[in-house]
């Protein structure tokens, strides 16, 4: 079943406000032109825990390449901030799933720097929660019940067979085989458990007129998502058919909840203003990401990425675009009573 969230009304035009001139201030930012051990998936090597720096940003060393993205501080700032930005588009919760209270294991595919795993970590202190990641950008200090491990969630799994809960958040958009994974997630959970994805659907929303179609981030969605598909064979866009996939692999009790999130400070309501402004500083980090390697590695030429993002900078701000982008939150059960713990 999905269930979408109501339209967003925006704000009534501000005279004073600069951002609301045609010619109103760039984004800050904007200067991009001018300054150009045994893990249950297998086996790792100490050179897990070295890093690569390319193209002016810090990436991971394990399968160096599997994953386009930076692991430094300024991917730490936008990671950081999502994960903000979910807490309260969920109202304080981590998930959607009724999991129930007492799980006993969990896992956070593709943790990233381990916000979500810490976080429920502390909330449900009799469970084992397993973050997993390519990189080893996690914090040392962490709760007894947590721990961290440095592997491809696209390799075989090893003695995995019993969790209550998997959790996926931004982790699809950059796998080459989506189904494959959940059919491993599907035979790696215990009967009665659930998993739920957190994806992004990398396209551009509006429900009224003001975002037309040379709106800049459309532009980038589009070579965003042709760069990912091309050069390393990435699934952008799976989460739009994830329920029908979740149903064909075995899950039950499929369900999908969309919510439209706003790209900036343009909504009326003070909450998804609020939200709207994370997402905001959110989008300029991943512009500057995909610029610094992705769109390279994909062969598009340094004069259109300059254009893109700067394009993007000069309108990213402005409340007169009343822009957003859908995010799913896809949960599904496999069948079978859960165990008695």
């Amino acid at each position: 079943m999905d269930s979408l969230n109501n339209v967003i009304e925006p704000l009534t035009d501000d005279p004073d406000d600069p951002w609301d001139e045609p010619d109103g201030p760039r984004y800050a930012g904007s200067d991009y032109a001018e300054s150009a051990a045994g893990s249950m998936f297998g086996s790792v090597t100490s050179s897990i825990h070295e890093h690569v720096w390319e193209y002016g940003r810090r990436y991971h060393s394990f399968r160096h390449g599997r994953y386009p993205i930076p692991n430094d501080d300024a991917e730490f700032k936008r990671e950081s901030l999502r994960h903000i930005m979910f807490k309260e588009l969920l109202d304080g919760k981590h998930y959607l799933a009724p999991i129930g209270n007492h799980p006993q294991k969990i896992i956070d595919l593709g943790t990233g720097f381990g916000d979500w795993a810490i976080e429920v970590g502390e909330s449900l202190p009799s469970a084992k929660v397993i973050g997993v990641d390519l990189s080893p950008i996690q914090p040392v200090w962490i709760p007894p019940n947590v721990e961290f491990i440095v592997d491809d969630i696209e390799d075989n799994w090893v003695h995995a067979d019993d969790f209550d809960f998997m959790h996926l958040r931004f982790v699809g958009v950059t796998l080459k085989d989506n189904c494959k994974l959940f059919r491993t997630i599907f035979e790696n959970l215990k009967p009665g458990g659930w998993v739920e994805s957190q994806e992004i659907f990398p396209a551009i929303g509006c429900d009224d007129e003001s975002v037309k179609p040379n709106y800049p981030l459309k532009r980038f969605y589009r070579v965003c998502s042709e760069a990912l598909n091309k050069k390393y064979g990435f699934e952008t866009d799976f989460v739009e058919h994830l329920p029908q996939d979740l149903e064909k692999v075995g899950f039950v009790n499929v369900e999908r909840r969309i919510f439209h999130i706003p790209i900036g400070e343009w909504p009326r309501d003070t909450r998804l203003r609020r939200i709207g402004g994370y997402f905001r500083e959110i989008v300029w980090d991943l512009v500057l990401a995909m610029a610094a390697k992705p769109f390279i590695e994909a062969g598009i030429e340094q004069a259109e990425i300059d254009d893109i993002v700067q394009g993007v900078a000069n309108t990213l701000g402005n409340k007169r675009f009343h822009a957003y982008v859908p995010v799913h939150f896809v949960w599904a059960q496999k069948p079978g009573p859960i165990p008695s713990h």
